[in-house]
């Protein structure tokens, strides 16, 4: 049975318009190789760097919203008793910034700060023993190679990416017949729904239907 979804943020719950082709040139760091990584390698932050980074994770920030239907799919988790945890490489001030103008919430917020950047999986152990789910009670969602590498090397088999019509699929190579698929949360929720392994639902709305 379910007992933990792990979301993504940037792309994944808030629209992102970040261009990282164009945000690595300027950084001077080569596709494939990590950004988070490359800025702390040497034991020491290198603050050209992370200035530029965070004044375009800033300037996103300022003009993102949350994707269609991404409240309502978390308060269907909610009504099942899943815990949610949100695993983001952005940082703290611009987490908090978004998750309290759009008052969402979140059992658990992982931010850069805590060192457990994806693709690594350690984000998604850290929450996996802090709410002692096995692999198989987790779901993953996100919008990235980085999302799945994380979650398979986390062991996770439910993974979740949000596609945009306006890129394709959001994974290097071919499309993964391993990764469920999805267009925006009203769909994931009616995949959700469809789901056998996920709880009886707890909430009631005013009209007494379950939510």
């Amino acid at each position: 049975m379910i007992k933990l979804a792990v979301f993504d943020m940037d792309g994944t719950i808030f629209e992102s318009y970040l261009d990282w082709l164009k945000i690595r040139e300027e950084l001077k760091i080569p596709q494939g190789d990590s950004i988070l990584q490359e800025i702390y390698k040497t034991g020491k932050v290198d603050k050209v760097r992370l200035d530029i980074l965070e004044r375009y994770e800033r300037e996103n920030t300022l003009k993102t919203k949350p994707i269609d239907g991404f409240s309502q799919c978390l308060r269907y988790l909610e009504t099942r008793q899943i815990k949610t945890a949100l695993v983001t490489n952005n940082n703290k001030q611009n987490t908090d910034f978004l998750l309290t103008r759009f008052n969402l919430c979140f059992e658990v917020v992982i931010t850069r700060e805590m060192g457990l950047w994806k693709p690594e999986p350690d984000a998604f152990f850290y929450v996996m023993n802090l709410y002692g789910c096995t692999a198989e009670e987790v779901i993953s969602i996100g919008d990235s190679h980085y999302d799945v590498r994380a979650s398979r090397a986390a062991r996770i088999p439910a993974i979740y990416i949000i596609e945009k019509e306006d890129r394709g699929v959001p994974i290097e190579g071919e499309r993964d017949d391993g990764i469920t698929y999805f267009t925006d949360y009203y769909q994931l929720k009616e995949i959700f729904e469809s789901y056998n392994r996920f709880p009886a639902p707890r909430g009631l709305d005013k009209k007494g239907e379950i939510e």
